[in-house]
């Protein structure tokens, strides 16, 4: 009897890909740097394999591809933390240790000098355990949200809801991106104040505008006496070493984190006010057994590190990621085919889902990965810009 793998892959991203003209199905079958080689499968039953320059990077957003990563982070790999992979009986050191090279970074950057953090491995336990804090803080149940949070139930909204109960759905309130009037009124339906505000900076053009809008988040939270979240699972150790909150100068009370923050991933974390996120040692229950697991965590420790000492190199305006990333927004927009976004995360924005799908497929039969988002990595070179802009010209 055979087994089919539910959904093609065990993410909706990876499982729902566009596919090269005329393929039916799919598997990436290694990865290199920001190279993959996939067997696509036609209708008809033969199989092509094809070597792809991906934007996409798994969607992972992690800074090196699949590497090689930089000496000190590949000593990292292979340590003996990372080899075993398995926990002690306590806390492990790598999990200290990457707890201080947070603290430092995100020094002066929340809105207590006094922090506590917490590792999991996705970054939709970040995002839940924060949801689950608040409540106990608020010692209230509704939550204001915008963007998206993983796959944890509190988060639920249609039309993803399907298998959770209702009322669960009915205490998630939404509004969109920049619109402060529905942040507000979300915080009041019904009778009860939200316990928390939830929100994602998504691809815009107009930094301003976003900052304008997270000043005015923070505002509103502090009028409530709630927590205000920042969900930097994509963003942070993207826009800047500290994230939304150093890149656009607002401070919240607690931060989600993961992909870019470990070159290898399989690490996330939540780090915010010590009387918040310090619950979760105290009456706030939230633990995963493999949460904090050594080898990410010794991993991710090398990497914050060789970003904090790199950081000149890698972010700001003369940094690699956006001097890629200005490159190829730019020159996507130049050829017609609109792109938005921070340079070091942007989204395509064609007229409709169809003719974006159908570019995408091009591109891929092309040899070129896009689809959402396109993640600059320090492993794209100016060359690798080049090249996609001429298939896109193409295409």
């Amino acid at each position: 009897m055979g087994c089919q793998l539910a959904g093609n892959a065990s993410t909706q991203s990876r499982g729902r890909r566009p596919l090269s003209p005329g393929a039916v199905s799919a598997r990436t079958l290694w990865t290199n740097d920001v190279h993959e080689r996939v067997e696509f499968t036609f209708a008809d039953g033969h199989a092509e394999q094809l070597k792809l320059l991906s934007w996409v990077v798994g969607q992972a957003g992690l800074l090196w591809g699949a590497g090689p990563f930089p000496a000190s982070i590949e000593q990292a790999i292979r340590q003996p933390s990372y080899s075993n992979g398995v926990h002690g009986s306590y806390g492990h050191a790598a999990e200290w240790q990457l707890a201080d090279l947070l603290g430092q970074v995100f020094d002066g950057l929340l809105t207590s000098d006094d922090l506590a953090v917490r590792f999991f491995q996705n970054g939709g336990d970040a995002c839940a355990a924060a949801v689950r804090i608040a409540r106990a803080f608020t010692d209230s149940f509704a939550i204001a949200t915008q963007g998206y949070h993983g796959v944890g139930d509190s988060l639920a909204h249609a039309p993803a809801s399907t298998g959770i109960p209702g009322y669960l759905v009915n205490l998630h309130r939404r509004f969109e991106f920049g619109d402060t009037a529905g942040m507000k009124a979300a915080m009041w339906q019904t009778f009860a104040t939200a316990t928390c505000v939830m929100v994602e900076v998504p691809a815009l053009d107009d930094d301003a505008a976003i900052a304008g809008f997270l000043r005015d988040c923070r505002e509103t939270c502090d009028r409530n006496g709630i927590p205000l979240i920042f969900d930097d699972v994509v963003l942070g150790f993207r826009l800047a070493l500290g994230g939304t909150a150093e890149y656009y100068g607002v401070r919240p009370d607690m931060v989600c984190l993961g992909k870019a923050m470990c070159a290898t991933g399989g690490v996330s974390a939540l780090i915010g006010r010590a009387d918040l996120v310090g619950r979760l040692g105290e009456d706030v229950f939230y633990s995963t057994t493999f949460g904090g697991s050594p080898g990410p965590c010794a991993v991710a420790a090398a990497t914050v590190r060789w970003l904090h000492e790199h950081r000149s190199e890698v972010y700001g305006e003369a940094g690699h990621l956006r001097r890629i990333g200005t490159a190829l927004k730019d020159g996507y927009n130049a050829l017609g085919i609109k792109c938005v976004g921070q340079p070091e995360r942007s989204v395509f924005a064609f007229p409709s889902d169809d003719e974006w799908l159908s570019f995408c497929s091009r591109m891929i039969g092309a040899g070129y990965m896009v689809h959402r988002p396109n993640f600059p990595t320090l492993a794209h070179t100016l060359a690798d810009v080049e090249a996609t802009l001429e298939a896109a010209g193409k295409a």
